[in-house]
């Protein structure tokens, strides 16, 4: 298994998806209030590439059985109905009802995974069950790391170094390309204090800043929303 990991996405799309699993990684937010929508009785996440793609989508599904989420420099976007706070997605807000999602960083990462065999989005929250899944597919892996605004993200590239690492205890002759080590090694160095280490990261801070630390903390957490969003259909769905 050969593991190619992504520090942004900007190079992402270069890459020949097909016949791989792609991973999507932004533990700030989106990764986590996909696996807490799910979780909530979401039937599905549908992710957009922006704002007006979304708009288009809810209308189309219908307000009466979606729900528009999103964020823009971390914050709800007007006359959306959610934005991209984990806390947000309760049952009683989103349950049984469709979340069209756009994000400023992660969402649109999975326009460019149509072709790849498996998409699953994964967070600290969930990452053991990625990485079972992971190795149950057996097939070449992209880690995209959604990053902050086209820039390299502490706590997306921990998330990845985390992934590789639980991949290569049941398969030691992982190979990785050097982002991927890099990764690895610098898990090594915080997986101590993993939340610590977040919350002291610039998105984490800024995000602290505006008023979502509480995001932050719970975001930081690791297998506490054990579900696999798996992308169907252009739709996130509970494998």
């Amino acid at each position: 298994m050969k593991i190619d990991l992504y520090l942004t996405p900007t190079p992402f799309g270069r890459d020949s998806v097909e016949g791989k699993t792609v991973v999507v990684i932004d533990v700030l937010r989106s990764s986590t209030s996909i696996c807490q929508a799910l979780t909530s009785g979401a039937k599905a996440v549908i992710p957009m590439s922006g704002r007006s793609e979304a708009v288009e989508m809810w209308t189309k599904i219908g307000s009466d059985i979606a729900i528009l989420a999103g964020e823009q420099y971390g914050v709800k976007i007007e006359n959306f109905q959610l934005g991209n706070s984990p806390l947000e997605f309760t049952r009683e807000n989103i349950g049984d009802k469709f979340v069209v999602m756009a994000t400023s960083n992660g969402t649109p990462i999975f326009g460019h995974s149509k072709k790849a065999a498996l998409v699953i989005s994964c967070g600290l929250v969930n990452v053991s069950k990625v990485t079972e899944k992971i190795l149950d597919a057996g097939n070449d892996v992209i880690i995209a790391c959604a990053g902050k605004d086209g820039q390299f993200s502490l706590e997306d590239t921990l998330c990845g170094g985390l992934l590789i690492e639980k991949i290569a205890k049941a398969k030691p002759d992982v190979i990785l390309n050097d982002a991927g080590k890099m990764a690895h090694l610098f898990l090594e160095t915080r997986k101590e204090n993993l939340a610590y280490s977040i919350s002291q990261g610039e998105h984490g801070k800024y995000l602290e800043d505006i008023g979502f630390g509480k995001d932050v903390e719970f975001s930081s957490n690791t297998d506490t929303i054990p579900v696999l969003p798996v992308l169907t259909d252009g739709k996130l769905i509970i494998e």
